[in-house]
Order: C-alpha cells, then sequence, then structure tokens
C-alpha cells in the first residue's frame, strides 16, 4: 500500500496557468475544494457521480491546454483512463493530472506513480479531503484563504490569524474525514454527522461558502443550519422508527464477490442514507449481514455493514461500483432482475 509521497503532487501548484477539480458528490468529494481555498489555490471544479467520473475525466483531458492541472479526489478512473492520464503526464507540454483517492475497491491505481490511492494511513482511515490536506501540510504551503471574488482585496494576514485559520480548517477536514469514514458513530462526535446533515440540507455552493467562511470566522453552523439540524434530527428518529417496519429480507442470496450466501436487509429510500443503513446493520446484525438501501429514482444502492465479515467494496465492485468495506454503492440495475425478483419476494424482518 502507498504511504504519503510527495513526489505524487506538483509542488508548484500556483504556478500552472490553471487548476481544475474533478471531484465526488458527496461531502469528502467538497471538502477538497474548500481546502484549496484555504489554501489561496485558484481551480474551477466539476463535481461528478462516481459512475460518470471516466466520461468527465475523458472530456476534461480533451480541452485541458498546456500548462494546466487536473486534480481527481474521491473517484477512482478505469485502467483504460489511467493509461489515457499515463501518456498525457509523459507529454512534454506541462499538461499533469493526479489521483488522490482512499476507496480500497481502487487499489490498483497505486500502480500509477501519479495516483495516490490511501485507504489507511498509521492506522487511521483516509478521506479524500485528509489526504489532500496532509499533502499540502508536508509541501509546506501556507493557508491562505481567498474566494477570488473579482472584487476580492488581497488578503493581508498576521502569522497568528494564519494559525487560527489552520486550526479551523484542520478541525473541519477531521469532521470530514470522522463522517466519511463513520468514525464519527463510534467515537460519537456528532458534529461530524451534523456537517453531512447540514451538506445535504444545503446548495453546493452556499455550503461550500458558509464553511469558507466557518475558517474566517470561527462559526462552523450558521444560524439557518442550527434552525435546520433541529429539524432534521426529529425527522431522523420518524424514518428510523418507520423504515424498521418496513425493511424486508432477502435470505441466502448469493453475490459476487462474497464467497457465501448472504442475508441482506434492503429499504428503498432517497433520505438519511448512511444512517439509517447503519442503524439497521447494527440493530438487526443477527438477522442480516448487510443492508442495502434503493433509490429506484436514482438507479442507486448504497451497501452498509457492521463487523468485518462482509467486505462490501468487493461485492460493489463486482457490480461496476466500489467504495468501502462497510461502507460502498453500485447501480440497482448492475445487480440484475434476479435481485429485484427477490425482493419482490422477501419477508418483512421480524420487529423488535
Amino acid at each position: 500500500m502507498k504511504t504519503l509521497k510527495l513526489k505524487n503532487l506538483p509542488k508548484k501548484l500556483t504556478q500552472y496557468n490553471t487548476v481544475h477539480l474533478i471531484s465526488h458528490t458527496d461531502l469528502d468529494g467538497v471538502g477538497p475544494s474548500i481546502v484549496l481555498k484555504a489554501y489561496g489555490i485558484a481551480h474551477e471544479a466539476d463535481f461528478v457521480e462516481t459512475r460518470k467520473v471516466d466520461e468527465a475525466v475523458l472530456a476534461k483531458l480533451d480541452v485541458l491546454a498546456d500548462n494546466e492541472l487536473l486534480i481527481i479526489t474521491d473517484l477512482s478512473v478505469s485502467k483504460e483512463v489511467a493509461d489515457v492520464i499515463t501518456k498525457v503526464n509523459k507529454e512534454p507540454n506541462a499538461r499533469f493530472v493526479i489521483l488522490i483517492d482512499h476507496h480500497a475497491s481502487a487499489l490498483y491505481l497505486n500502480e500509477y506513480a501519479w495516483a495516490s490511492e490511501i485507504p489507511s494511513l498509521d492506522d487511521i482511515k483516509m478521506s479524500a479531503t485528509t489526504l489532500l490536506f496532509k499533502y499540502l501540510v508536508e509541501a509546506n504551503y501556507q493557508v491562505n484563504p481567498r474566494t477570488f471574488a473579482e472584487d476580492e482585496v488581497e488578503p493581508n494576514y498576521t502569522a497568528d490569524q494564519l494559525a487560527i485559520f489552520f486550526d479551523r480548517l484542520a478541525h473541519f477536514v477531521e469532521n470530514v474525514r470522522l463522517y466519511d469514514t463513520w468514525d464519527w458513530h463510534a467515537l460519537k462526535i456528532q458534529e461530524a454527522a451534523d456537517l453531512n446533515t447540514i451538506f445535504y440540507a444545503r446548495r453546493r455552493h452556499s455550503f461550500i461558502l458558509d464553511r469558507f467562511n466557518y475558517i474566517l470566522t470561527g462559526k462552523l453552523f450558521t444560524d439557518e443550519d442550527e434552525a435546520y439540524l433541529h429539524f432534521s434530527k426529529d425527522e431522523l428518529r420518524k424514518v428510523l422508527k418507520k423504515k424498521e417496519k418496513q425493511m424486508v429480507v432477502v435470505k441466502n442470496h448469493t453475490l459476487k464477490g462474497h464467497d457465501a450466501p448472504l442475508n441482506i436487509g434492503v429499504i428503498e429510500t432517497d433520505s438519511f442514507v448512511s444512517e439509517l443503513g447503519n442503524h439497521l446493520a447494527e440493530k438487526f446484525e443477527e438477522e442480516i449481514d448487510c443492508v442495502f438501501i434503493v433509490s429506484i429514482v436514482k438507479n442507486r444502492v448504497s451497501l452498509r455493514s457492521v463487523g468485518k465479515d462482509v467486505n462490501l467494496s468487493e461485492i460493489a465492485k463486482n457490480y461496476n461500483g466500489g467504495g468501502h468495506p462497510n461502507a460502498s454503492g453500485c447501480d440497482l440495475s448492475e445487480l440484475g432482475i434476479g435481485f429485484l425478483t427477490a425482493i419482490l419476494n422477501a419477508p418483512k424482518v421480524i420487529k423488535k
């Protein structure tokens, strides 16, 4: 497994004419953009779903100009696209691409010098936001918050201000890591879960701006955020109670990527996906091996489990998805008609 190597990140980010960012659409995908803003690194960001990353990267490579950098975070590309990137990086025109990710299902990318696929470091589970932050710290970049608005005056921060900004940024980065790895649940750090709740409740641009302002002001949640969190926690309790009664169990179902048949709890929803999946996996641990949260509208399945008996990233990888051992995802259609039929015929879970 790769360790953190600065050679994988060009040290002179500010010397590129343009820095492009392609990242995932979740909290950990947006985190790198906030980190770059906090370091005063201008960039153009595109956020894409996992299944569209190859298409997005190839499209960007088609228009990537000389002396431009593309950073890919919290996403993995196929081997075919990886080979294209390798060719681009060998061209003597200062175009360059790097990838920083943390999904165990994409460790094959560590074959490439320009990719850093690091699920954990010093026994701590990583996030893409954390890895980018660590790279910049170890390369001795200085925090220098910039909005890059046309009317922005060049900031002139004191050393004490910069130290405070760095601590706030580190706090934000750790919250992202805690949520994305689900360490927040084991450590009972509710603030990290609240941050994710607000991320999905706000428009992406507003969320990024408010978290950037937190680095300057120290206020992680706005007054509007606080009001929504109070409402959301009441809603979550209602959803958990309701969905417990709706979950069905697909028994002894065989999936590629796991040797033995599984008992799979299945529920359909588009809200509170991670919270619901982990709640059900824990509460019904004796009855089921994992939980599949189905979104018919999005044609997506989120896979959740507890413990180490089932590696969901291996299962998801076999259905053109990916993720972590206890939290992964893939397209619903990839699971096939047999799985859909099994859901329709499955009994509801025994109520507790």
